[in-house]
């Protein structure tokens, strides 16, 4: 008898509408805000600025989309150290050293294009390695190496900046039809760089849910002491992870500096949380062990529909970093009260 009800039960869940287990997810209800973000701005773009702000369309849809491509490469790299219950601060920095060096190696010191971006790649690579040796062997918190080796980095991309008459050049130009020619090529109206950032992240994707290393970043994340206890080499995790966000930031910088054709030290520093806060909004936990890349993909679209909305509908475009930094906080808080909630459901 209770094997038919244990049956029956199985049969029901099984019957479950796909839309019942799609409301679910943790990706819903951000797919819900995204949704009423574009119904909004829709309406109120030409209300407030004039018919000419039309935001519902193609042109901007394909803008939103090339626009991605660079936070999306920041978020990519950060997402899976936060997984794996650590975090990476420095990414601003090795993108603007990237675009540093593929402008300067290129109008300045006459190298091929092509060994500049192996260059770059390389020192991005070395700058993750330090990192991982800062946390792993020194014993530094992730927050306090990764923001160390951050303004160090401002520091290189300065002495990098630096022309023959001494002096710090803010901003490099240059001009290279083949960096450029990667940087602006397209698709049709898909950006090239974007289709291979978005590539990225179902590779990665599929990494994460369906490999052995995917579930030991959720296990890193979750419970470090059982993972070691597991026979994890948190360590060598650690490195592959750090060394991989950087090498994410460093396509970001590189991607930026071949489609405005220039390179400097101070580059993408609006940028400097937009990974962090994506993947948090996500639904990837601050503490680790939860949360996925589509819901990161999600989140990353929400903020840049919203910066979208805000210059389409001619409002003070520095609110976008202001409503930025609340969606961070309003993550975090959110974020806190899930995992105290998850405590508590496990202490009773």
């Amino acid at each position: 008898m209770s094997d038919k009800i244990l049956d029956g039960a199985e049969q029901q869940f099984k019957r479950v509408h796909p839309l019942k287990k799609a409301m679910r997810t943790k990706a819903f209800p951000l797919l819900i805000l995204l949704a009423a973000m574009v119904a909004f701005f829709s309406i109120f773009a030409p209300l407030y600025n004039g018919p000419h702000a039309q935001f519902f369309n193609m042109t901007v849809f394909w803008r939103i989309l090339q626009d991605l491509t660079v936070p999306g490469f920041l978020t990519l790299g950060v997402a899976l150290v936060l997984i794996s219950g650590g975090i990476d601060i420095s990414q601003v920095g090795v993108a603007a050293m990237s675009s540093v060096v593929l402008a300067a190696g290129t109008s300045m010191w006459g190298w091929p294009w092509w060994f500049c971006i192996i260059l770059a790649i390389v020192m991005a690579a070395a700058v993750g390695l330090i990192n991982g040796l800062l946390i792993n062997k020194v014993g530094l918190m992730p927050f306090i190496a990764t923001m160390g080796m951050n303004l160090m980095l401002g520091s290189v991309g300065m002495i990098l900046s630096t022309n023959e008459r001494g002096n710090i050049v803010a901003q490099i130009q240059y001009h290279s039809p083949e960096l450029l020619a990667i940087g602006t090529h397209r698709f049709g109206e898909v950006p090239t760089l974007g289709i291979f950032m978005a590539l990225m992240f179902v590779i990665y994707g599929i990494v994460l849910t369906k490999s052995k290393f995917g579930r030991t970043l959720y296990l890193m994340g979750g419970n470090r002491a059982a993972a070691n206890l597991a026979g994890i080499n948190a360590r060598k995790v650690s490195y592959i992870l750090f060394i991989n966000c950087s090498v994410f930031a460093s396509f970001a910088g590189m991607t930026f500096s071949m489609r405005t054709r220039a390179g400097g030290h101070g580059f993408l520093a609006a940028e400097q949380f937009t990974g962090i806060t994506a993947a948090i909004m996500g639904g990837i936990s601050f503490g680790g062990g939860a949360g996925g890349l589509g819901g990161a993909f999600i989140g990353l679209m929400i903020l840049r529909t919203f910066g979208m909305g805000m210059l389409i509908s001619g409002l003070n475009p520095f609110l976008a970093h202001v409503m930025r930094g609340a969606l961070l906080l309003a993550a975090l808080t959110f974020d806190y009260f899930n995992l105290r909630m998850q405590a508590k459901r496990v202490g009773a």
